[in-house]
């Protein structure tokens, strides 16, 4: 650790000006690596040191767990603030402010000025280049002295912090920090942060729960070594070694949990392996393996084979893996985009049946639209009586290569008739689509539906038959929507695979649309969840009245960020009243739902 010399004074005016970017030249100026490093992504985030200052922050350790640990440690190391100014803070993994201990009055109006207040963020990318930031970045303790801070109102600071690890998953859950006048620093300062995070860790290892005791149990049993994934979870913890770890991705871990709880929830089925296609595209047949504690079901231990190479997620995909910009990794979806893929290229008319907003007209658009075709598309809805002229000329031409005819559910009994004869002559190649509510069970019945349709029949597959896609087009669709795709928490992927999604795409299409209005940021969480979609991805389906209901309670926990007693005082009922209805409901209200 270097003490702040006029060196780093000169390399930070440099960088600020622009004159010394480099993070190489920057350490050949003396400024350590982490620091040069954090200076660089406090630009990238868009911070100006006069504007580098915390933000309002809500949503920060739902249930208590980190903070009641950090406090069993702290209220014996309170004396240690006596005549000092200085301060101990405790941030999230988000950097969220959760507990400020500090002994100064003179001290505490200097953090009160520059608004580091229990509340607020604290992270890198509302403040710029500090202890928490750093820490929680790369995960190891860090001191930063004065002019290594990027905040002007830091610059007569010295921070040190260390990270706060969930003692079974190992995975980040906030960090622990010093500050003090740059005059004060003192070298023992980043061994005694060091030491106060592991007590803090051993003090939520006491704290965990007997499910995740449990679980890190099963773990540990199962014999997993490196060149074998395997994972341990429920739905709020993961455990994995290394070589799963390196396989999933956010969405994977939701997906897993599903398809570990349909084992729980059903141990009459068959525990034959499942096949799921991950977010790198790589396929693994997944084994799972119902974890109990005292005779019940408390999570599963999953081992993953491959069962395919892994190939970039970024790749393009083409025409053997997707339609066009349409892909996905479930079954389901390979299946259909299969069969699609060839029956349209037996040049037969093709008709593409299945329930609203199922991707049918995305995915004729896709099999006619290769950038060199003419296309037309015809509207059975929009042209009305005019459909039979307009299809005579569409199918009589011979500059178009393709023609899509939508909704011809639409039509009535004549004009189908008449559409499927000029079908059968048609010049151009022909990929219609028709709705149904409920689908026919074959493809006979859909034939007679139309009369004798001269082609294929395929039908669409719901989106509740295609879950494992969700990662994939929620990424999708927010692109679409606003040009910008945030992280999709494991979460909020989990939840969302739960609803029901009556309209299909057309469904998650407006969700993702009200999630964005309430997310501004890099990640989307639960809280970001509206509260009509919280009540409806619960553990059951419910009845009309108990929608309404579930909503209700929803709104109101909400509005009270999950302050239970708020919330029923804002309903009218008791306290227990409204955990007995969240029972009874199935709402999922763990710790990030507020």
């Amino acid at each position: 650790m270097a003490p702040t010399t006029s060196t780093v004074v000169e390399a930070r005016e440099l960088f600020l000006t622009g004159e010394l970017t480099d993070v190489e030249n920057l350490t050949l100026r003396g400024v350590r690596p982490e620091i040069a490093e954090s200076w660089r992504r406090s630009a990238l985030h868009g911070l100006t040191p006069s504007r580098a200052l915390p933000r309002n922050s809500q949503g920060a350790d739902a249930d208590g767990r980190l903070a009641r640990g950090a406090d069993m440690v702290i209220v014996g190391r309170n004396a240690a603030l006596n005549d000092l100014d200085a301060a101990l803070t405790l941030t999230d993994n988000e950097g969220r402010l959760l507990r400020r201990w500090v002994k100064s009055a003179r001290f505490e109006r200097r953090l009160d000025a520059r608004h580091v207040v229990v509340g607020a963020s604290i992270a890198e990318e509302s403040v710029g280049t500090c202890s928490s930031g750093i820490a929680a970045e790369v995960g190891r303790p860090v001191m930063v002295i004065g002019h290594e801070h990027y905040s002007e109102g830091a610059l007569t600071m010295t921070t040190a912090g260390a990270p706060i690890r969930h003692p079974v998953t190992r995975k980040l859950v906030g960090t622990i920090n010093y500050t003090c006048d740059a005059r004060d620093t003192h070298a023992l300062m980043l061994a005694w942060v060091q030491r106060l995070a592991m007590e803090i860790e051993e003090a939520l290892l006491d704290a965990s729960t007997l499910t995740q005791r449990a679980l890190l149990d099963a773990y540990l049993k199962s014999g997993a070594d490196a060149r074998h994934p395997v994972v341990c979870l429920d739905d709020h913890t993961l455990i994995t070694n290394a070589a799963a770890a390196r396989m999933l991705g956010t969405g994977d871990q939701a997906l897993l949990w599903e398809m570990a709880a349909k084992r729980i929830t059903s141990p009459d089925v068959s525990p034959d392996a499942q096949t799921l296609r991950l977010e790198s595209s790589q396929t693994v047949k997944v084994d799972v393996q119902v974890v109990e504690h005292g005779a019940k079901p408390v999570g599963a231990l999953l081992r993953l084979t491959p069962t395919s190479p892994r190939r970039a997620a970024i790749a393009a995909p083409d025409r053997a893996t997707g339609l066009g910009r349409l892909h996905g990794r479930s079954p389901a979806w390979h299946d259909w985009s299969a069969q699609v893929r060839e029956s349209a290229a037996n040049g037969a008319p093709l008709l593409l049946w299945g329930e609203p907003g199922t991707g049918k007209t995305a995915t004729a658009r896709a099999i006619a639209d290769d950038g060199m075709n003419a296309v037309v598309e015809l509207d059975a809805a929009l042209l009305g009586d005019r459909w039979i002229e307009c299809l005579t000329t569409a199918l009589s031409s011979d500059s178009l290569s393709y023609a899509i005819l939508r909704r011809l559910d639409l039509l009535d009994r004549s004009a189908a008739v008449a559409t499927i004869r000029l079908v059968e002559n048609a010049a151009v190649q022909v990929i219609a689509t028709a709705t149904s509510f409920d689908a026919p069970q074959d493809d006979r019945e859909l034939v007679s539906a139309l009369g004798a349709w001269p082609g294929p029949v395929l039908v669409a597959p719901p989106l509740r038959e295609r879950i494992e896609d969700l990662p994939d087009l929620l990424t999708a669709i927010a692109v679409d929507l606003c040009s910008r795709s945030p992280r999709w928490s494991g979460d909020v992927v989990q939840l969302l695979g739960r609803h029901s999604w009556p309209a299909n795409l057309h469904s998650l299409t407006n969700a993702v649309r009200a999630i964005l209005e309430r997310s501004k940021g890099p990640e989307v969480t639960v809280a970001h969840l509206p509260a009509y979609l919280s009540a409806c991805t619960t553990r059951r389906s419910l009845t009309g009245l108990e929608n309404i209901e579930a909503h209700a309670l929803v709104a109101a926990l909400r509005a009270s960020n999950g302050n239970k007693r708020e919330a029923a005082d804002k309903l009218g009922i008791a306290r227990s009243t409204l955990y007995r209805k969240v029972r009874a409901l199935g709402l999922d209200l763990t710790s990030a739902a507020f």
